[in-house]
């Protein structure tokens, strides 16, 4: 149907606020049976490394902004690839909606003898401190147009995994800071 109207049509605005309210309705039920599934994993070694360069420039790719990363050193963890990457995406997005059209997201990895971290640090406003405990919960969102579910399907997943995740405000420069830790493999 909005197709077959004429631009300066009044019922083509009308019809564009019903369309998008279908797809975010349709993102919405994507979201909440992805979240509501039992996770079935499938834990492999894998050089986080690629998956988190990839997120980063998935949502990066029309953002303003600027990405910094800094690798210590390259290890293996023991993961789901794909949940992994969705993680990854998740946070990076989470990072980029909150600074706006510009900022810097300087993204971190590094190991030691348990685990490997991976910290995106951004320059946003920070999270309000009464948020901070409910974030992982499911529905829960900070945002006009979120779903509440990003953070809580990561958490899940990332425990599935034998891993933690957290968010913290970072200190007196402003922003806040995802921090994921996963567990090395044995010959890393």
């Amino acid at each position: 149907m909005d197709e077959k109207l004429e631009a300066p049509d009044p019922k083509k605005a009308g019809l564009a606020a019903v369309l998008r309210g279908t797809e975010r309705i349709e993102l919405l039920v994507q979201e909440l049976l992805l979240f509501s599934r039992d996770e079935a994993f499938k834990l492999e070694p894998l050089d986080p490394i690629p998956l988190l360069n990839e997120a980063l420039r998935s949502a990066a790719s029309s953002w303003g902004g600027k990405v910094e990363l800094e690798i210590e050193t390259e290890t293996l963890v023991k993961a789901d690839k794909e949940k992994l990457l969705r993680v990854f995406l998740n946070g990076a997005r989470n990072a980029i909606q909150a600074m706006g059209e510009e900022g810097t997201l300087r993204v971190s990895v590094g190991r030691d003898r348990r685990w490997v971290w991976v910290a995106m640090e951004d320059s946003g406003p920070g999270i309000p401190e009464g948020e901070i405990p409910r974030l992982f919960t499911p529905f829960h969102t900070t945002k006009t147009d979120g779903t509440g579910l990003g953070l809580a399907y990561s958490k899940k997943v990332l425990e599935g995994m034998g891993g933690r995740i957290s968010l913290r405000n970072r200190n007196q420069e402003g922003g806040a800071v995802l921090s994921i830790q996963l567990p090395r493999t044995g010959d890393s």
